[in-house]
């Protein structure tokens, strides 16, 4: 059985992250609930996983429950180590549909367990985390965010080319990759 230790990014202004080990038996659901706890947030507002493959089109979403009647399958049924399978995978998570509260997953370490890890724990805790019902970011999403930290302010949201690439490369698909920008 395999450990994954994955950092869970809130898309906001500050930077607000947890460390969250699971093993790879763990559902979607277990990972849903460990999230929510680690950031207080304690209503039963819908939710979903999306899991980004090469093009948009054939990104898969699994919802808390197939309100939507979609056929994807939901979070109960997928076990992380279906999705999750090396380091730097990725998925992105969502709460709240209305206020879209937005968190970005990357598995950042593999181990196999020496114990079993019966249920999701929380490592880390880096950043205070926001009232759930006090959304305050205003649709800015990850990339404009850091855009807008990396060009200053004349960067502005009226620009028909806010999701365009400044520096001119296709290869910036990782935070990773603005690194010598920052």
């Amino acid at each position: 059985m395999k450990e994954l230790l994955i950092k869970v990014l809130l898309e906001t202004h500050k930077i607000v992250y947890r460390d969250i080990l699971v093993n790879s038996t763990h559902n979607l659901l277990q990972l849903h609930q460990i999230i929510k706890r680690s950031y207080d947030f304690k209503s039963e507002e819908l939710a979903s996983f999306i899991k980004e493959e090469e093009g948009w089109d054939n990104d898969i979403e699994y919802p808390l429950s197939d309100v939507m009647e979609s056929g994807n399958p939901i979070m109960e049924e997928i076990e992380l180590g279906t999705l999750l399978k090396e380091e730097g995978d990725q998925l992105t998570y969502t709460y709240d549909y209305l206020n879209e509260w937005k968190f970005h997953l990357e598995v950042i370490e593999i181990e196999t367990g020496k114990l079993q890890l019966k249920a999701p724990k929380i490592l880390k805790r880096f950043g205070e985390s926001p009232k759930e019902d006090d959304r305050n970011v205003t649709g800015d999403d990850a990339q404009s965010i850091l855009l807008k930290a990396m060009m200053g302010d004349e960067f502005a949201e009226e620009d028909d080319d806010l999701f365009k690439d400044p520096f001119e490369s296709d290869n910036m698909e990782s935070l990773d990759d603005y690194e010598e920008y920052l």
